[in-house]
């Protein structure tokens, strides 16, 4: 059974709800501070996946992260 995942958000609308830049979003992800859901993608030049973020993981880490980051209400 898929678990249900909600409203996934793309790294530039992650961005724009945190406050930050998109380079911002896509560190966090590779140092393991936001996790995301990646899907695969056809063509391209090696950039062969679309990264998601479930609003629960952006809801996780706003309420644990709220003080770090201006655009952000707890």
């Amino acid at each position: 059974m898929i678990p249900q995942l909600g409203k996934m958000y793309a790294i530039k609308e992650a961005a724009a709800i945190l406050g930050v830049g998109r380079d911002t979003v896509v560190r966090l992800i590779r140092s393991g501070q936001l996790k995301c859901v990646e899907l695969p993608r056809t063509g391209g030049r090696g950039r062969n996946k679309k990264r998601l973020i479930p609003e629960r993981e952006l809801d996780r880490f706003v309420r644990e992260h709220s003080s770090g980051f201006l655009g952000l209400t707890a």
